[in-house]
């Protein structure tokens, strides 16, 4: 049973935002767990053809680039395109791509607001209405195909410098399980992944000096006294998208390692 239970083996997935951090290892867990294909999302073409090329050789899967910028509607829909033109069907969305706003509430702008909402909040539900034809491509109440939405920690928190950040994040968590519902018949299952602190280019500057007394005070306030890793995230999603996953839609699941146990 182990050997199917997690295995992606076949499956064809999605992953915005896929060519660093969080979207990467989400992308080489799934390779690594058997994926055909996997296509990963960005809008440097460089940085996403050299991801691609270091991915597709640790798996027997193959990790494909396709260049797209999510910051608006014709974006999502060019993406959508592309990836119609390759797929008659996808069985794995990972919603990734961000943006991560912050600065005190007297300094932010519309044009903040407005860049945070569209690329956290409006995006990710508009790429997956575009995709959603492939999503039910060969989805079956035995074989679902899955939708994850990456939220955040801040999502369940109070933090008065990331306001906008924290807000788009919370509105994709109370989206989720409304998908779930509305995608039930086509066998589609919709959850979210809300990350606490991991290693990624969007917290570099919190832990790339190990030796900061900042950075250390950190993880003492985290139960789990460590960042989380390419295996606490990718291990998640995996569970997600298998077998192993599949009575789950509509949830939240929170990979922080207790971070909202201490506030």
């Amino acid at each position: 049973m182990l050997e199917t239970l997690f295995s992606m083996r076949g499956k064809v997935c999605v992953v915005t935002g896929g060519s660093t951090g969080l979207g990467s290892y989400m992308a080489q867990g799934f390779l690594e767990a058997g994926a055909e294909r996997v296509y990963i999302t960005a809008r440097s073409a460089d940085k996403l053809q050299a991801k691609a090329e270091e991915l597709s050789a640790i798996a027997s899967g193959e990790c494909l680039p396709v260049v797209g910028d999510l910051s608006t509607l014709e974006g999502v829909e060019a993406l959508a395109a592309r990836l119609r033109d390759q797929e008659s069907f996808i069985d794995v969305l990972v919603n990734n791509a961000g943006l991560g706003t912050g600065g005190p509430f007297a300094q932010m702008s519309a044009d903040d607001w407005d860049r945070t909402m569209d690329i956290n909040l409006r995006s990710p539900l508009f790429l997956t209405q575009a995709l959603l034809d492939l999503l039910k491509g060969r989805a079956t109440v035995d074989a679902p195909s899955s939708v994850i939405f990456i939220s955040s920690v801040a999502a369940s928190e109070i933090y008065a410098h990331v306001m906008a950040y924290s807000t788009s994040k919370k509105a994709v968590e109370h989206l989720t399980p409304q998908l779930a519902l509305a995608f039930a018949d086509e066998h589609i299952r919709v959850n979210a992944i809300a990350p606490g602190r991991f290693y990624s280019e969007m917290t570099r500057g919190a832990w790339q000096d190990p030796e900061a007394e900042a950075y250390k005070a950190e993880l003492q306030r985290i139960p789990a006294h460590r960042y989380g890793d390419i295996h606490d995230i990718a291990g998640v999603a995996i569970m997600l998208c298998s077998r192993a996953g599949a009575y789950f839609t509509g949830e939240v699941l929170n990979v922080d390692g207790g971070h909202r146990l201490r506030r």
